[in-house]
């Protein structure tokens, strides 16, 4: 009689691959889902402050939910990273740094819920927002067009995925507050994407047509 191993099916590759894409999807979903459900519990009070007019609990809470959203997406980043080597990879490690940034920047954002908008930390909360969408962009372009050279099924999700953020950016740190429905809804549509390539990192290599 003769001895068989068995694999634990999480610990094959195929279950990495759609554990990696899977958590990116949750956090694609939670990300709008925290903006949406927390964000319109308003309060009339606080106005000036960074918070308003969500009430300052709903908008730390808030902050909460983007972050941990975030962190999820860093994985699909770093699964596009393990995949490739070479500049890929730095690319793609640059898109995980942007994003673990960022999702720092939404805990220290709802902190600061009852601060005056007028105070020189809100400035830089806003500069801070900037570098990391920056690092976002800059990575999640940088390797789609890398591996829309190399024919990857993966390029055109992070292609679209950073150049919606890039058109978002514009609006959000050079407009006026009256752009702030464009910045939200330019926003809401840049974290949907992120299921497009949750869905292709779900399948191993990428191959999803």
């Amino acid at each position: 009689m003769s001895d068989t191993i068995t694999t634990h099916p999480r610990l094959t590759a195929a279950g990495v691959f759609n554990r990696a894409g899977t958590l990116t999807i949750a956090g694609a979903v939670l990300l709008p889902l925290a903006g949406v459900t927390l964000g319109s519990i308003t309060s009339a009070d606080g106005e000036g402050t960074w918070a308003h007019p969500i009430h300052p609990t709903a908008f730390l809470l808030m902050s909460i939910g983007l972050s941990i959203g975030h962190l999820l997406v860093v994985v699909g980043y770093l699964e596009v990273g393990r995949r490739h080597g070479g500049t890929v990879s730095s690319l793609a490690t640059l898109g995980a740094l942007g994003t673990a940034l960022v999702a720092g920047v939404e805990i220290w954002s709802g902190m600061l819920a009852r601060t005056d908008l007028e105070a020189e930390v809100i400035a830089w909360l806003d500069r801070s927002y900037l570098a990391t969408s920056v690092l976002i962009v800059v990575g999640t372009l940088g390797a789609g067009g890398m591996l829309r050279g190399a024919g990857s099924p993966l390029a055109l999700p992070l292609l679209v995925n950073g150049a919606a953020l890039l058109a978002v950016l514009p609006f959000r740190f050079l407009g006026a507050e009256a752009n702030d429905g464009i910045v939200i809804a330019g926003l809401m549509v840049w974290s949907v994407l992120y299921v497009w390539l949750g869905v292709r990192l779900r399948v191993p290599g990428g191959r999803a047509r």
